[in-house]
């Protein structure tokens, strides 16, 4: 009979993990907000891509003139593009490991989901306060009352 430690427990259990108890839910939500966020990494490359004519669309349909500073906008384009697939690669890379030890796991991907919204806004941000046009637009808006 093997000997028991102090504790009065067997030394054999001490080294094993307790099974974790996961819903059922958690691998296919998981697995389903993956799906959902390579469906917008997809769309948001494609928009990435061609950032300077998004905003100049949008320009156009606020009544502002043209978005100026293409250049600024392409690499803010292009880096939005990064972000938004490394987001997906660490959501995978993260997920799925928790999924086969039977740990929750669906918070991963909307987390990378909500910090890659974040960083897609900051980007956009930058490249609408990068064109000198947008803010003068902003300084000639008449007073709100």
């Amino acid at each position: 009979m093997p000997a028991r430690s102090a504790a009065g427990s067997d030394p054999v259990t001490e080294t094993r993990r307790p099974a974790r108890t996961v819903p059922i839910w958690d691998a296919p939500i998981t697995v389903g907000l993956l799906a959902v966020g390579v469906i917008n990494t997809v769309q948001a490359v494609a928009q990435a891509r061609d950032l300077p004519a998004v905003l100049d669309r949008i320009y156009q349909a606020r009544g502002i003139s043209r978005y100026t500073p293409v250049d600024v906008a392409t690499g803010i384009g292009w880096a939005m593009a990064v972000a938004a697939i490394a987001s997906l690669v660490l959501a995978i890379g993260f997920s799925v490991p928790r999924i086969r030890d039977h740990r929750l796991a669906f918070w991963i991907p909307l987390a990378a989901g909500a910090a890659s919204a974040v960083v897609t806004g900051l980007l956009v941000t930058a490249a609408i306060l990068a064109d000198p046009t947008y803010l003068d637009s902003i300084q000639q808006l008449p007073p709100t009352p």
